[in-house]
């Protein structure tokens, strides 16, 4: 993960599996920019008459195989979806974008790496502009900002394909929607003679060095800033979603510090598509961990911070139907509390903590409470000798229950508070 190429390997490996989906089947093209001509909408009716001879019963009518053309004047993309072989096996390809990467794919399901895929790789500063744009390249062009780098690669293993060579004719659309409309012929110089063209629709894959935007709404995002951290912690951010339809949704990112440029730190992230949630690591000095939990559903949402082994923080927040929200926390290990519970004459069993939402809310049932207790302080204290002991809690107001006692009590750094379970007489 040191080089731009690796980096883009992990977009393409942690964001399937939150932003984009590995193996997922890409979703049918909406129409494209103004730029592009029209795709085809399923259903419409044929504008050529129906051919005289037709395919007999049984039989399937082949689509044509795309012409491999090293004369970048001689291609004309079809306005159909994009298709034709890689590496000597007919695609009809997923097709992905970054700011500075084109990405054609065929997957299998369950398998760590695509078995075929071509991507187009555009040099800066052509790549700070590559959205919105299009390109043409002949055979003899020498390479530089306006002529991509290509990558073909099989199961994961690269080609090796001289930088000249190639012939492409390439249009890209501007990113709308999480989408970016194009339209594409390209071939390759390769034994196997690897070709692709048509239209298509490109999933937009944000680097993760890039904060979410408008198409990731709506969201959370914000920074995570962590204080005498000791050696080996690493930092924990979650969410409880809690949704109108009485659904309740759990998602939790772990991660170590890490002291490299961010663009070569390890970073993880995670998906339930179109949802996903991304933690890019903190330096251990200057630079705080970054969150983001993009395109969620709109609801009551619990958010969390907390530092293994330690404290956490935490903020109940409604995430609308529309628009962003931005929470900051800060993890300081020195700055904890305790609490005391005291509880019934003879009673036994585990006494449970959680960040207390407000009182106008109804109370959690009691196996989401304790799972929240376990996901958000990690704590479960067994009462014994009438007395249960509770360390090392960040700051801020707790709900306590005993078996149906219920109290709620201010954690305060360097206190330990005191709180009394026995039920009050009637």
């Amino acid at each position: 993960m040191t080089t731009s190429r690796m980096m883009f390997g992990i977009a393409l490996c942690f964001a399937p599996v939150v932003t984009m989906g590995c193996g997922s089947k890409p979703e049918s093209p909406p129409a494209p920019t103004s730029m592009l001509e029209p795709d085809p909408k399923p259903g419409d009716p044929p504008t050529a008459p129906v051919a005289q001879n037709p395919v007999g019963e049984g039989a399937k009518a082949q689509a044509p195989k795309i012409p491999w053309e090293l004369d970048a004047d001689k291609q004309v993309a079809p306005a159909a979806p994009v298709r034709g072989s890689i590496a000597g096996v007919d695609v009809t390809p997923e097709v992905s974008v970054t700011s500075d990467e084109l990405v054609f794919r065929l997957t299998k399901p369950g398998a760590p790496v695509p078995e075929r895929s071509v991507s187009i790789k555009f040099a800066p500063p052509a790549g700070q502009q590559a959205l919105g744009r299009n390109w043409k390249v002949k055979g003899g062009d020498e390479p530089g900002p306006n002529v991509p780098e290509v990558w073909l690669e099989v199961q994961g293993q690269p080609i090796h394909l001289h930088p000249s060579g190639y012939a492409m004719t390439l249009e890209l659309g501007a990113r709308k929607d999480g989408k970016v409309n194009g339209k594409v012929y390209i071939s390759l110089p390769d034994k196997d003679q690897t070709v692709l063209a048509g239209t298509f629709a490109a999933d937009y894959v944000r680097p993760h060095t890039e904060k979410p935007g408008p198409d990731d709404a709506p969201y959370v995002a914000g920074e995570v800033a962590v204080i005498g951290a000791p050696q080996g912690a690493e930092v924990r951010v979650a969410y409880a979603a809690f949704l109108p339809a009485g659904t309740v949704t759990f998602k939790e990112l772990q991660l170590a510090f890490d002291s490299l440029p961010i663009e070569q730190a390890r970073w993880t992230s995670d998906n339930e598509k179109p949802r996903s949630s991304t933690l890019l690591p903190g330096d251990g000095k200057a630079r705080p961990f970054r969150y983001e939990h993009v395109k969620l559903a709109p609801g009551r949402y619990l958010l969390s911070a907390a530092i293994t082994g330690g404290p956490a923080v935490w903020k109940w927040v409604d995430v609308p139907a529309t628009g962003t929200l931005a929470e900051n926390f800060t993890l300081d290990v020195s700055k904890t509390g305790g609490l005391e519970v005291t509880a019934p004459q003879g009673a036994t069993g585990k006494v449970f903590i959680a960040p207390a939402d407000e009182p106008a809310r109804p109370p959690l049932e009691a196996r989401l409470f304790e799972g929240i207790s376990v996901q958000v302080v990690r704590t479960e204290v067994e009462v014994i000798g009438g007395k249960a002991i509770v360390k090392n809690l960040g700051a801020g107001r707790y709900e306590v229950r005993l078996g149906d006692e219920r109290r709620t009590v201010e954690i305060i750094p360097g206190k330990t508070a005191e709180v009394n379970m026995t039920p009050a007489k009637k």
